[in-house]
């Protein structure tokens, strides 16, 4: 994600997915 946003000018601060049973935050994850 942050690799395709970075040559549009886009910063990427987090990325949430949410599903069925709950939500992970990339960054508190420490993928990002």
């Amino acid at each position: 994600i942050i690799d395709t946003a970075k040559p549009l000018g886009i910063a990427v601060h987090d990325h949430i997915i949410i599903g069925r049973k709950g939500n992970a935050s990339m960054k508190g994850l420490l993928l990002i």
